[in-house]
């Protein structure tokens, strides 16, 4: 009988958080010249804050996991201030995204063609390293 294994072979490459965010990065700066080219001048300075902001907020979410991992280990009180670092994060982000959208006065089509360049980059990088494709027998045995 066939194991689900040979039927369908597992590929256990992730993408990477600075995959993700090069290429964040490459499709900011080419959405904001888009914009710029195609739109105006504010929709291309929006779509560019839009796209910092997400890239800011990825990196703040690996510092803040990276300080949850730190402070469970620890145990007792750091555990309870680790659990509530998220959601303080989330709340900072919301706040800045609403003086954005407030006070500076974006174009909100290109602020949010920014903020889309995050979640186009994740689809990108997941779909480039899975297409790798899985190690061959032969890979795994000298691995």
């Amino acid at each position: 009988m066939f194991s689900h294994d040979s039927v369908f072979p597992m590929n256990w490459s992730v993408p990477t958080i600075a995959g993700i965010q090069r290429i964040a990065a490459i499709l900011t700066l080419l959405t904001t010249t888009l914009m710029l080219a195609l739109v105006s001048e504010r929709a291309a300075i929006s779509s560019a804050i839009g796209g910092v902001l997400m890239i800011a907020n990825l990196y703040l979410l690996v510092v803040v996991g990276k300080a949850i991992i730190g402070m469970a280990g620890n145990g007792g009180g750091a555990a309870k201030i680790g659990a509530i670092i998220a959601p303080f994060k989330l709340l900072f982000f919301m706040l800045v995204v609403y003086l954005i959208l407030t006070r500076v006065q974006v174009d909100i089509f290109g602020f949010m063609a920014g903020v889309l360049t995050q979640f186009a980059a994740i689809f990108i990088e997941t779909g480039r390293v899975s297409m790798r494709g899985a190690a061959t027998p032969a890979e795994e045995a000298k691995a």
